[in-house]
């Protein structure tokens, strides 16, 4: 697993934050870290590159597209 963090643009408040959570709870290989309200970015840690690649899909899905 490798950590990595996301700028989000679309995160303003923890709302926000848990929404990013919820939604990305349900992508294989990836596992929600931590979220940065005022830093507009959220950690991850992921598998591989397929996992990545279904978290910022899963993310711009959701209303929240990685920058």
């Amino acid at each position: 697993m490798k950590t990595v963090t996301l700028s989000i643009p679309g995160i303003s408040c923890n709302h926000c934050v848990m929404t990013v959570k919820r939604e990305t709870g349900f992508v294989e290989g990836a596992e929600f870290v931590t979220g940065d309200v005022e830093g507009k970015s959220a950690t991850f840690q992921v598998r591989d590159d397929d996992a990545l690649a279904a978290l910022k899909k899963t993310l711009a899905e959701a209303g929240y597209p990685p920058a």
